[in-house]
């Protein structure tokens, strides 16, 4: 049923409002009916079971008031409800009436330009709004439903188009500046900024997962095809390396077979043997040796250098001396190592002085250019600043111990305390020894301070 146009009548005496007014009356009296109707079929359905159930169970589930009926099926459309006459009474009865149909009628769809019928919603959570989205640029409607946004008037814009006086405009948006309705458009303009802001957020927020589901099949798809080339070359890689060594073995089997047949010498056994070197340099895969670092690292203050023997990464404190000897720290630790011992971090080897001939010097100097051992007329005496005790150390741990005490030792023996134990750390001790250049034997102590538990290093 609906109430949609206008009927006023001059041969009727009817007004715009009139005519509303008696067209709702009529769509009323016809809900009422069907409401009247639905009643009595479901009296004659209940009575029926009153027949199979006790009074005070009937008289429990019968409803003693119209309202608990079910609403009819009835779909109600009412066009600019409440207009025709004074707006303030004009939204009291449209606000009356759709309170009336919320309880009557299934769905009723009303039209309205009432500021106070928009509110209803915030009142009742069986209302809801909804507008027909409005072009403020063209002036004209996009028949696009926005749901749960009430719609805004255009009256003044609308009027300022069909070409009414701007004077006129203007003195009437004066007049709407100071009413509450001008808060209202203002509040539903902001929400749909909001909607608009909303929405193409959430396009652009469809554009970024579709380039994303884009990318993302891309770079599947190149990762696959980088697979797919990876098996291609190994396969052909070790296609390639079957056929060369199936080619060395058939090349290798005809040389063994010509040694054979012919008589074993040791010249043909030679000339058989660089054949089959030969063969292999050509046919059979081989390693490509390590380049040794380039010489030419010349350290200075404040670079990182390795020591290979301590397993160190160390910072050079001095510049190297005459005799190629320079300070570094790691950690805590500072100690003197040769040019020799370090090298930079990427593995070049330092530049090492000359050697100048010494016209004069110690003794001892001479007999180390002499290449004989030094002698001393003193007893080598074991005190407690050339002792070192290693008992339950790490080899690493051990290595940087023995390496500070040599660097401050005096020329003679030093005895390093290892013990037995598993014997590891007594290996690592004497491997450690064996390459340390300041180090000119070592040996077993004797029985007295220790035997085989105790290793006697001579510094020189």
């Amino acid at each position: 049923m609906a109430d949609i146009g206008d009927e006023q009548s001059l041969q009727q005496s009817l007004s715009t409002f009139s005519g509303h007014i008696r067209r709702i009356s009529r769509i009323l009296e016809a809900i009422e009916a069907e409401r009247e109707i639905g009643s009595q079929e479901l009296a004659v359905e209940e009575l029926a079971e009153v027949e199979e159930q006790t009074v005070e169970a009937s008289s429990s589930s019968h409803p003693s008031h119209p309202s608990l009926l079910p609403p009819p099926s009835s779909l109600i459309l009412l066009d600019e409800v409440g207009a025709g006459t004074d707006p303030s009474e004009g939204s009291a009865l449209a606000i009356s009436l759709l309170n009336y149909l919320a309880e009557h009628a299934t769905l009723t769809i009303a039209t309205t330009h009432f500021g106070e019928l928009k509110a209803l919603k915030y009142q009742d959570e069986r209302f809801e709004n909804a507008s027909v989205e409005f072009d403020d640029v063209t002036l004209s409607p996009t028949y696009r439903l926005l749901w749960g946004i009430p719609g805004r008037s255009n009256a003044l814009t609308i009027a300022k188009r069909l070409g009414l006086k701007a004077s006129i405009i203007e003195s009437a948006q004066k007049q709407v500046g100071a009413s509450a309705s001008a808060e209202v458009n203002e509040m539903i303009a902001g929400l749909e900024a909001q909607r608009k802001q909303q929405e193409e957020k959430a396009a652009a927020a469809a554009d970024l997962v579709k380039q994303a589901e884009r990318l993302h099949q891309e770079v599947a798809r190149k990762a696959d095809l980088l697979k797919e080339r990876e098996r291609d070359l190994k396969q052909q890689q070790e296609q390639a390396i079957q056929q060369a060594i199936t080619e060395a073995k058939a090349e290798i089997a005809q040389v063994i077979r010509r040694l054979q047949q012919g008589t074993p010498t040791a010249q043909a056994a030679q000339q058989s043997t660089d054949a089959i070197n030969q063969i292999a340099e050509q046919r059979l895969p081989s390693r490509k040796q390590p380049q040794k670092p380039k010489p030419g690292f010349r350290p200075q203050v404040g670079d990182r250098v390795r020591i290979p023997r301590l397993g160190q990464t160390a910072e050079v404190l001095t510049q190297p001396d005459e005799d190629g000897e320079l300070t570094v720290r790691f950690g805590l630790m500072k100690m003197t190592v040769s040019l020799a011992d370090v090298e930079s971090l990427q593995g070049e080897k330092a530049d090492l002085p000359e050697k100048r001939p010494k016209s004069q010097g110690s003794n001892r100097e001479r007999e180390k250019e002499q290449g004989s051992e030094p002698t001393s007329s003193a007893p080598n005496v074991r005190t407690s600043r050339n002792t070192i005790d290693l008992r339950g150390s790490r080899v690493s741990d051990a290595e940087i111990v023995i390496e500070r005490e040599i660097a401050r030792a005096e020329p003679g023996p030093l005895w390093i305390i290892h013990g037995h134990g598993t014997g590891k750390l007594k290996r690592g001790v004497q491997e450690f020894l064996k390459r340390h250049p300041q180090i000119a034997r070592y040996e077993a102590a004797e029985q007295a301070d220790g035997g085989t538990g105790v290793t006697v290093a001579y510094v020189q």
